[in-house]
């Protein structure tokens, strides 16, 4: 019997009974493109969710725009559009300074209706 033989036969009595695989998955200490996707798209996902503030009623988001508007607070407007990536859009931020029947105006010429508004919060 050749050298070799006897070496893949210990190996293999190895494997079969001494060996016991973690169960990782790793590469060269790499971790698998698979499992990287899968790791970015939990984390994109977790950073949408915690972006997204509760949904206001029309009364709550009114009461808070006029307050804005009457004492020159300054208000976060979170609005119900999303980019092309499915985020959240940037929040508004700024004085009301007019506003017509269902439309608002703020001091840095952003303009939207109120049927948009997801969230108001008045920024102290």
């Amino acid at each position: 019997m050749s050298k070799n033989a006897t070496d893949s036969q210990t190996v293999k009595i190895f494997f079969d009974r001494y060996y016991h695989d973690r169960g990782k998955m790793k590469w060269q200490g790499f971790y698998l493109s698979d499992h990287t996707a899968a790791l970015k798209k939990a984390d994109k996902k977790l950073k949408h969710e915690n972006n997204l503030r509760p949904k206001q009623t029309i009364e709550e988001i009114t009461k808070l725009l006029m307050q804005s508007y009457s004492y020159n607070q300054i208000v976060k407007v979170q609005l119900n559009t999303f980019d092309t990536n499915h985020q959240v859009a940037d929040d508004l931020v700024g004085e009301v300074v007019g506003h017509d029947e269902n439309k608002f105006y703020l001091d840095n010429q952003k303009t939207f209706h109120l049927g948009e508004v997801r969230n108001v919060s008045v920024l102290v």
